[in-house]
């Protein structure tokens, strides 16, 4: 493992502190009594990032918190909103593969995973209640009913495990109450949004408790389909949970969890990001984007030649009445070759389809829906007051729909059809032993999964006279269908002693093996009984056992100092999208991928400074090895274990109560990312497309990234009037290894948001009216390319423009 550099972290820190005004770092904070101030903002804060009940600024672990009051307070109402408010988290929509609007993509310090198939594991871990959750759709959510969020940064291999390289997320939802009472809350806003949320808690006796809640929130999108006026990104959803907690005892406790969620919307809000044409007529050797060029000419664009696969020196073919002068032109490879000129013709395919951030040409079908239920029971028993043993057992089913116009033109270049169904399971059996200077923890779990996806993709290469549906031509439908069939089991340990009064030591191990099924099934519409390949399980092992250190040192009773040694890995699978037959050169060089590692060193501080300023921060250095990259072969996107990279990185955040009337928060992230080894993939006879490099820059991984938070909190009459600003930057951000200009956010952005709120000092009610992007800021938020090959498209999605609103808030 490289050396940390020290030097180089730390002028960064004091650099970005100068320009950032300060950080984001773990809070959690109340508002209880009648006399809520910013002075609660330095309340005692639990965590429970080492699956005990610790104080956070007793664990030496970076993570920050934030309970449901501080979430409702920064106006963070759905989880891509977290990473406005946390250091170094990257949590986003990822619809420009999925085509569904409840997909996510979540980075930690510049690790995670992008694709949202089945058959790749998310790269950070979210839990709710305690479970994990197997699959990125349906990871983002509304956050209705929150008691607290968690974000873990940095390898968690040993307590959590299972796909934790980068990180984790862990998000709680509210207890049952022992009174009789509930709450209700209202919204409207601007693109018509109008949202409801109720939740009644209903004790059954002193023993038994229950909690109910409901909502569902409507907003029109925020894209225009220019073809049919159709409204992208429109949120259509509607939540149901219900809780049964069981106490009969000091001893024994059972919670009974059950949760759904329905959408159906329009669809994701993708829009035109570029189109690589070969626009120089003589250029014979261009063999990127000819999708576009054939589609061209078999539209009758005036401006456009095409030569489909042949041998070399083959001369290029016009559409009918087509004046251009190709005389001469014979290709100078064996590939298909295309050329499209830039005009404003309708027939041609070319940069004329970019109709901007909020409005798209494209004409395929779309829609985005999901059904998502889970239920899990926690059992608890305590023998003595030391020894205590936990299981938790979940069972969640999800089905999605993800219906995309990739190249969000008018032409048939590649349309994806989303239709995914699975099941997961999964038992923990945790056991906690806890003394005065010792903590232990020990655990089984059992994981399994299985999810057939059906993925239809219309594939714009053919000639004229080959139809993929009703209005289409020069095009095939392609299956790729595939059935993921994935087993986990892990044991684990961890052991925390404190050596003296000041000093304490940790030490934990883990255990994983796991069984990567696939079997698919994957042809030609034309010819469905002509399988790409096999159709049959295949099936791989992979394991790995993970390690942690730390040591952590209480220099004072208001500061503690810590170093770590942490690793992680991420399991390896099946390539399960392919747009041709196989042979066996094809299967050795690319049907399987290996499993990829994190090893992170960590030192970090935790200090109540004075009475009201708290200060945290860590610096980090790891190494990251057989990286999961993305190189398309063909069209289809496969993953390869191609190269290296490391990251450096540093975060602080802090709460300043200058006031029992003020309160200033922050954060701050400074990542340096690198590819520091790019290998070389040959699929023979095949083309491989990639711009990965040595220096890229790794994905969602902003060098500089902060945000903070003022509120004020004044006594009107019998009234608390609470005036808020939060100021969120990040810098330029990448969405591909290979660092493709067209789809990334180029420019540092700002976001601001603002709300003032009033509440009598009972807190019976609320009314609260802000704005979100108050300066209306336009910045992507994910985007996807194959430029590189044969469809040559990219697509691209922005984050919704200002948005005005109002809420009401009951409690009884």
């Amino acid at each position: 493992m490289k050396t940390i550099n020290m030097s180089r972290i730390a002028v960064a820190i004091a650099t970005g502190l100068a320009l950032q005004s300060g950080v984001a770092f773990a809070q959690e904070q109340t508002e209880e009594g009648a006399k809520t101030n910013a002075s609660q903002a330095l309340d005692k804060i639990t965590v429970t990032a080492r699956k005990v009940t610790e104080n956070l600024q007793e664990v030496p672990v970076s993570v920050t918190s934030f309970n449901g009051d501080a979430l409702e307070r920064r106006q963070i109402t759905g989880s891509d909103d977290i990473g406005k408010i946390t250091p170094n988290l990257q949590f986003t929509n990822n619809a420009p593969l999925a085509g569904n609007n409840n997909s996510s993509v979540i980075f930690v310090r510049g690790v995670g995973q992008i694709s949202p198939r089945a058959n790749t594991d998310p790269g950070v871990g979210l839990y709710i209640d305690d479970v994990y959750i197997g699959q990125s759709v349906g990871g983002n959510m509304e956050l209705r009913d929150i008691e607290s969020v968690q974000v873990l940064r940095g390898p968690q291999g040993t307590l959590f495990g299972r796909n934790t390289i980068g990180g984790a997320v862990l998000i709680n939802t509210q207890a049952p109450g022992d009174e009789l009472g509930g709450k209700v809350r209202f919204g409207i806003g601007e693109d018509s949004l109008i949202e409801a949320f109720g939740a009644i808690d209903i004790p059954i006796s002193d023993d038994l408790l229950t909690r109910f809640t409901a909502g569902t929130k409507k907003q029109d999108g925020y894209v225009k389909r220019l073809y049919d006026g159709l409204d992208l990104g429109d949120t259509n959803n509607t939540t149901f949970s219900a809780k049964i907690y069981y106490d009969p005892n000091e001893k024994f406790t059972a919670k009974l969890l059950y949760d759904y969620t329905d959408a159906d919307e329009n669809g994701s809000a993708l829009v035109f990001a570029g189109y690589n044409n070969n626009n120089d007529v003589t250029n014979t050797s261009h063999d990127a984007g000819w999708f576009g060029a054939s589609q061209s000419v078999i539209a009758g664009c005036p401006d456009a030649w095409i030569a489909y696969p042949g041998p070399p020196g083959r001369p290029v073919t016009t559409a009918e009445g087509s004046t251009l002068d190709v005389s001469g032109l014979l290709t100078s490879g064996g590939g298909p070759r295309g050329y499209t000129g830039e005009n404003n013709d309708p027939r041609c395919v070319n940069s004329q389809w970019n109709a901007g951030p909020f409005a798209n040409n494209g004409t395929a079908e779309m829609g985005s829906s999901m059904t998502n239920w889970g239920a899990s029971l926690n059992l608890e028993y305590a023998f003595t007051d030391e020894f205590t043993a936990k299981s938790i057992t979940s069972y969640r089913n999800l089905e999605w729909v993800g219906r995309r116009d990739a190249d969000n033109t008018p032409f048939t270049i590649l349309h994806t059809d989303f239709d995914s169904s699975g099941d997961q399971f999964s038992q923990e059996f945790q056991f906690n032993y806890v003394t005065d200077n010792l903590t232990a923890v020990a655990g089984i779990y059992y994981y399994e999964e299985e999810v057939t996806d059906i993925l239809t993709v219309q594939v714009g290469d053919k000639a004229a006279g080959y139809s993929c549906g009703e209005g289409t031509d020069g095009c095939h439908l392609d299956s790729d269908n595939n059935i993921t069939q994935n087993e986990s089991f892990a044991y684990y340990t961890q052991v925390t002693y404190d050596i003296t009064d000041q000093l304490s030591a940790a030490v934990g191990i883990r255990r994983t093996e796991e069984t990567k099924g696939s079997i698919p099934d994957q042809f030609d519409y034309a010819n469905p009984e002509a399988k790409y390949l096999e159709v049959k399980l295949y099936e791989a092992d992979f394991s790995a056992t993970t390690m942690s250190f730390n040591l952590s040192y209480q220099m004072s009773r208001d500061t503690m100092f810590y170093g770590s040694f942490s690793e992680g890995f991420k399991g390896g699978g099946w390539n399960s999208t392919f747009n041709f037959a196989l042979t066996e050169s094809d299967l050795e060089a690319g049907h399987k991928f290996d499993q990829e590692e994190v090893e992170t060193i960590e030192v970090g501080f935790k200090s109540d400074i004075t009475d009201n300023f708290r200060l945290n921060g860590a610096i980090f250095s790891s190494d990251y090895t057989d990286l999961q990259f993305t190189y398309r072969v063909f069209i289809a996107p496969w993953f390869f274990n191609a190269g290296k990279a490391s990251i450096d990185g540093a975060e602080l955040e802090f709460t300043w109560v200058p006031h029992d009337d003020w309160v200033i928060e922050g954060g701050f992230g400074y990542l340096d990312s690198s590819v520091d080894e790019a290998v070389e993939i040959e699929v023979p006879g095949r083309p491989v497309n990639t711009g990965v490099a040595e220096g890229n820059q790794l994905p969602f991984a902003p060098e500089f990234q902060g945000n903070v938070g003022i509120g004020y909190y004044a006594e009107l009459d019998d009234y608390l009037v609470m005036p808020r600003i939060d100021v969120s930057f990040s810098d330029k951000v990448f969405f591909d290894a290979s660092n493709t200009a067209l789809i990334a956010q180029q420019d540092s952005y700002t976001t601001v948001d603002m709300s003032v709120s009033v509440q009598p000092f009972d807190e019976v009610w609320k009314l609260t009216v802000g704005v979100n992007n108050a300066t209306d800021e336009v910045y992507k938020v994910s985007g996807n390319s194959s430029l590189g090959s044969g469809s040559g498209y990219a697509e691209a999605a922005y984050a919704r423009p200002r948005v005005v609103f109002a809420n009401f808030a009951y409690e009884f």
